[in-house]
């Protein structure tokens, strides 16, 4: 299956998405902050990207463009619940930045499950760019 990194900031939906995917047979890494996964993102291979997109520090919009900056082929879902903007606002901005799906909280695990299969059936991947 697919190695992929999980960038959420709030400690229970990361561990939900990162049972959820092991379940279904992913290698994940995860952290809850947009720069240790840039740092992770340069020095480990990565099949997907999950992101968040309202975080502290750095958000998933700049998470995204930084990810397309140094791989430009590496599917990206984006994921958010909102906050000070409607999520469909933030959804639609990761989705013009370059996430091959957007997904909103609260999500349903099928409903992301089925982004994952989506985003890696679309994009070749790059085990070594």
């Amino acid at each position: 299956m697919a190695r992929v990194m999980v960038i959420e900031d709030d400690d229970a939906v990361r561990g939900l998405v990162i049972r959820m995917l092991e379940r279904v047979g992913h290698e994940v890494v995860a952290t809850p902050d947009g720069r240790e996964a840039l740092r992770m993102f340069g020095q480990e291979p990565t099949d997907l990207v999950i992101t968040d997109i309202n975080m502290p520090g750095m958000d998933g919009i700049e998470v995204i463009s930084a990810f397309r900056a140094m791989r430009a082929g590496v599917p990206i879902i984006a994921i958010s619940g909102g906050g000070l903007m409607p999520k469909e606002l933030l959804l639609s901005s990761a989705a013009a930045m370059g996430a091959v799906e957007v997904v909103s909280k609260p999500f349903e695990i099928s409903r992301l499950v089925g982004a994952v299969d989506r985003a890696l059936q679309q994009q070749p991947r790059e085990e070594d760019s």
